[in-house]
């Protein structure tokens, strides 16, 4: 049994269903309600989003279903904060542990309270929600992917929400092999993609946008990331569509609003806001991205999943990915180590900033 909401801003009329995309920087954090205010959140952002202040804005109260689509920090930085906060009736995850302090702090908050149930995210899972809504979880399947640019990406918690004739897709930072999985399971057409890995060129193939014919696509990223998200090969593809696209680094927070038969769009920022917070290139056209470096997949930061424990040449320290200090280390100094283990090995110690 879900419980009730008492109330919240902005909320959405009797028989809409309501979805935020959060504008949580670089990282995703995603609010579902329902009109007897079933509340869901897919996604916590990273350890510096702040998500209880956003979820205390628009008016959160309890969740009665927390889902990580996987447990890279800019996912769950503040999972263990919100558990902690709202304890949810059911936890999602893909099953999958990682290594860092962030995870393991996250799981510790969910084993901490029995109230709390824990379920693996699998295909055929189905929350039957309110005013015929249901919420399925469509991969990861019963093999997992690996050997994959990144197994922990590919290896997402994807979950597609239905309320009457309107479809969601929520592929967290599923890339290509996850894509062909879903076209492979003849997914077909959806409403709103939100769009994976942050519009990484390695998502968002051709193939997959044909068959899902998205009129309205999210991309949840951060103002100048080092990431060089959304790719440019990512844009235009999502262009090609025809889709709206909107982005919260452009937008602010994108809400959503499904009637059963229809679906309208509200942005946080205004046009003159808009512009004020894109780089002084200026605000883009929808179908194009923001000037941007190309992405890091060759070249590890300290941010990035291809460099899970950074160091500093310079320092005796070792960090996990996604600290604030361990992004600091300039690229020169960069030192990327595979794990804990082998950063000790090296004579590195643990930071004591992040603990990792």
């Amino acid at each position: 049994m879900f419980a009730a909401l008492l109330g919240f801003v902005g909320a959405a009329l009797a028989g809409e269903v309501r979805v935020d995309v959060i504008d949580v920087g670089q990282g995703d954090a995603i609010l579902i309600r329902t009109p007897a205010n079933k509340t869901i959140l897919i996604d916590a952002g990273d350890r510096g989003s702040n998500m209880l202040a956003q979820l205390a804005k628009l008016g959160v109260d309890h969740l009665d279903l927390a889902i990580a689509s996987h447990p890279h920090a800019d996912h769950v930085g503040q999972m263990a904060a919100v558990v902690n906060a709202f304890p949810p009736k059911v936890y999602v995850d893909n099953g999958m542990p990682h290594t860092t302090q962030t995870y393991e702090d996250l799981m510790r908050a969910v084993e901490a309270n029995p109230a709390i149930g824990y379920r693996e995210g699998k295909r055929g899972t189905v929350f039957n929600l309110d005013d015929g809504a249901k919420l399925e979880v469509l991969l990861p399947g019963d093999t997992r992917f690996s050997n994959t640019r990144s197994d922990l990406n590919s290896n997402s918690v994807v979950t597609r929400l239905t309320h009457g004739d309107d479809c969601f897709l929520f592929p967290g930072d599923g890339e290509e092999p996850t894509e062909r999985a879903l076209l492979d399971m003849d997914v077909g057409e959806c409403d709103v993609l939100k769009v994976a890995h942050h519009g990484s060129n390695h998502s968002s193939v051709s193939a997959f946008l044909s068959a899902l014919k998205p009129s309205i696509a999210v991309i949840s990223v951060g103002i100048g990331n080092r990431y060089g998200h959304p790719g440019e090969e990512a844009m235009s593809r999502l262009g090609a569509t025809g889709a709206t696209i909107y982005r919260t680094d452009r937008d602010g927070t994108v809400s959503l609003f499904s009637t059963g038969g229809g679906i309208r769009v509200e942005t946080e920022k205004s046009e003159g806001e808009q512009a004020a917070n894109v780089p002084a290139a200026g605000m883009p056209e929808p179908e194009k991205a923001l000037p941007a470096a190309p992405e890091a997949a060759n070249t590890p930061t300290a941010q990035d999943e291809a460099c899970p424990f950074p160091a500093s040449k310079k320092s005796e320290v070792f960090h996990e990915a996604g600290c604030g200090n361990a992004a600091k280390i300039s690229s020169g100094n960069l030192v990327c180590f595979p794990s804990k283990e082998e950063a000790e090995k090296s004579g590195k110690h643990s930071a004591g900033c992040c603990h990792p």
